[in-house]
């Protein structure tokens, strides 16, 4: 990797890590997780990645089906 490269991840951490240690429950860390993942997204898209936020709206669809498919096993039983 480029030294360039290597102080963009490098500043990312220093951005993120702080505001998820930050967090003091799951519902805030899920929300800043999500935050974070929708702007490296954006980033993506500016850089030539069109599809990035489709990505990640699938990632997150087939996420939520699978608890949802968990849920209705578990009251089923």
């Amino acid at each position: 990797m480029s030294p360039e490269a290597l102080k963009r991840l490098r500043n990312l951490k220093e951005f993120w890590d702080p505001k998820m240690a930050a967090v003091d429950n799951d519902a805030d860390l899920a929300r800043v997780c999500f935050d974070r993942a929708r702007a490296a997204a954006k980033r993506a898209q500016r850089g030539g990645n069109p599809r990035a936020m489709h990505e990640l709206a699938e990632l997150l669809a087939h996420f939520a089906h699978d608890l949802e498919v968990a849920d209705a096993k578990r009251h089923a039983a």
